[in-house]
């Protein structure tokens, strides 16, 4: 049977939000009969699809204090603020590379013009474009209920496919990372079936550079597995090691081996356990050059 993708077909109470207050009081009352709406460029089209049918639609878009921006010593990304309004915080500080290449590989104006990285990353999909950059860069979201506040590092907050740890009654307010120093650098690499795409394989890496040592270095790779996946070991064998090809195929295989690739989707285990190797080492050729800089 076909489904209509362009109907919404199940009733719910629909409540535009006044303040984060009000947001944090609908949550704690109605739990899990309850989504919350900032785009709603995955949560409309879920809804359409059946895939999720909440009681309530709580919509948050209008909300002034989730849209702020901060770049200082700490970037803060407000989780409400629009993709494209980041984008330009982003390119004006001019070290977040890999975030704004995840971005922008986005593509599509329509989804740029309303979705939020805050939502992307409450989706809680391992295919998240903006998680993979966060990642490397240590950031942290900062999440609320009715009755407390949490900061939780990203890299510990994808639970399993499409699940966070955020509990029904919490809502992200912001994003939040140590602004990149001169010495850092990083780079975002995709791989889609058509430009703008959902991604098959995403990979980030971010590094230092003292000369031709590599200082430290992460890597995080979506669509690659379950959640995120941060290949450790892959990135602990590039700590304070001067830079050439043999160890660079090292660290490509490691990271091959790392991951947990779906067997099923948009390609094959086998071709994604193949292509992270590339895709690091690709990625990694452009955030050393940056870092050289």
């Amino acid at each position: 049977m076909s489904v209509n993708t362009r109907v919404l077909v199940n009733d719910f109470e629909y409540i535009q939000a006044s303040s984060l207050g009000e947001v944090l009081e609908l949550l704690d009352r109605h739990g899990a009969d309850a989504k919350v709406l900032a785009g709603g460029t995955d949560l409309v089209i879920q809804m359409k699809l059946g895939r999720k049918t909440p009681k309530l639609v709580v919509d948050i878009s209008k909300l002034q204090e989730l849209k702020e921006l901060e770049d200082g010593a700490t970037v803060r990304i407000g989780a409400g603020c629009r993709y494209v309004d980041a984008l330009e915080l982003l390119k004006r500080n001019g070290r977040c590379h890999s975030l704004v290449e995840a971005i922008e590989s986005i593509g599509k104006i329509q989804v740029l013009a309303v979705g939020s990285i805050g939502g992307n990353l409450c989706n809680g999909s391992p295919k998240s474009d903006t998680a993979p950059p966060l990642i490397t860069y240590g950031a942290k979201v900062r999440v609320m209920s009715a009755h407390a506040e949490r900061i939780i590092p990203l890299r510990e907050f994808h639970a399993g496919f499409n699940k966070t740890v955020m509990a029904t009654n919490e809502v992200m307010t912001s994003i939040e990372f140590d602004a990149p120093d001169e010495r850092m650098a990083s780079a975002f690499r995709k791989i889609a079936r058509v430009a703008c795409d959902i991604s098959k394989l995403t990979c980030a890496v971010a590094l230092a550079r003292d000369g031709d040592v590599c200082s430290w270095c992460r890597i995080a790779l979506g669509a690659a597995g379950p959640v995120p996946q941060q290949p450790e070991a892959a990135a602990a064998l590039l700590a304070g090691q001067t830079i050439d090809d043999a160890l660079l195929d090292q660290v490509a295989d490691e990271v091959s081996r790392a991951i947990d690739p779906p067997k099923a989707g948009r390609c094959s285990a086998e071709y994604r356990r193949e292509a992270a190797g590339v895709l690091f080492k690709d990625a990694f050729a452009t955030a050393w050059e940056r870092a050289r800089c």
